[in-house]
């Protein structure tokens, strides 16, 4: 007899298996729209800014934005706009803080509150350009 996991065991099955699910999509061809932005992002994905202690985005989400699955989501070929947001989000608190689980109940956000940490040492122009580099990576 197989068990049936339940709770916080079952939130883990699912978001494994989400995780797969969206790991094995191709990305849809795209580029970024400006590309002198673009290059600007493409210095910060690569290395960071070592003037405000940024760490490069490629260390935790791949030199190609692969991501890491386990930990760090896929953010090739996402809409600058979309990446955009989520930046503004983490800076404002409105993302990185406490998430429900699968039972309902509120828990750390970990992997938020590091993205929270990093967005914050990001001007709004570096987020553009960031977002606008993620938009053509493949």
């Amino acid at each position: 007899m197989t068990a049936n996991p339940t709770g916080p065991a079952k939130a883990a099955t699912l978001a494994g298996a989400l995780g797969a699910y969206f790991a094995d999509k191709k990305p849809k061809p795209g580029a970024a729209k400006d590309k002198a932005l673009a290059e600007i992002g493409q210095k910060i994905y690569r290395g960071g800014n070592s003037r405000t202690g940024l760490p490069a985005c490629a260390s935790c989400h791949s030199p190609t934005g692969a991501g890491m699955p386990a930990q760090y989501p896929r953010l090739a070929g996402q809409y600058a706009d979309y990446t955009y947001a989520q930046l503004q989000g983490f800076v404002k608190g409105d993302r990185g803080g406490e998430i429900k689980n699968a039972s309902g109940k509120l828990v750390e956000d970990v992997q938020g509150k590091v993205m929270a940490t990093v967005a914050a040492k990001m001007s709004d122009r570096e987020m553009k350009a960031v977002a606008e580099y993620i938009s053509g990576l493949r």
